[in-house]
């Protein structure tokens, strides 16, 4: 008989990195560019405000979904390897990453955009883009090691 209660566990767990992960992907291949081809820069500008809004309370749950699931899982199933070890270490990064962008980056995105400073924006956003970057690439890490 499957383990019906490790299902449920690794189900949670991977749905929400699919979740975070497939976001992140789907938002800067799909949906950015696809904005910046059909609208003019401050409405898609104003359009990514709100669905990132949006996106982080999703991330904020995927995060509190990965470390529950990965807690029940470490309890009742796995053991230290270096895989669990290279998995913890890259969703933690993960969620390092995160919190600099929803702490630093965002708000000074933010700041630097309502004083209509577009130098500061300008350098801010490639910052950002780098975190995402680098976010998704510990997310594919994390997924490969899951």
């Amino acid at each position: 008989m499957p383990n019906l209660t490790y299902m449920a566990v690794q189900w949670g767990y991977l749905l929400a990195l699919a979740i975070w992960l497939g976001g992140m992907i789907a938002f800067t291949v799909l949906f950015a560019p696809s904005l910046s081809a059909v609208l003019a820069r401050a409405d898609a500008g104003r359009v990514v405000g709100v669905f990132l809004g949006r996106f982080r309370v999703a991330v904020t749950v995927c995060i509190v979904l990965l470390v529950a699931t990965s807690a029940v899982k470490f309890m009742m199933w796995e053991t230290i390897t270096p895989w669990l070890l290279l998995r913890w270490c890259a969703l933690g990064g993960m969620m390092g990453l995160t919190v600099y962008d929803f702490t630093v980056l965002a708000p000074r995105l933010a700041a630097a955009k309502a004083a209509g400073d577009g130098a500061a924006f300008a350098s801010l956003h490639k910052v950002a883009v780098a975190t995402m970057g680098a976010t998704m690439l510990l997310g594919m890490i994390t997924l490969f090691v899951s």
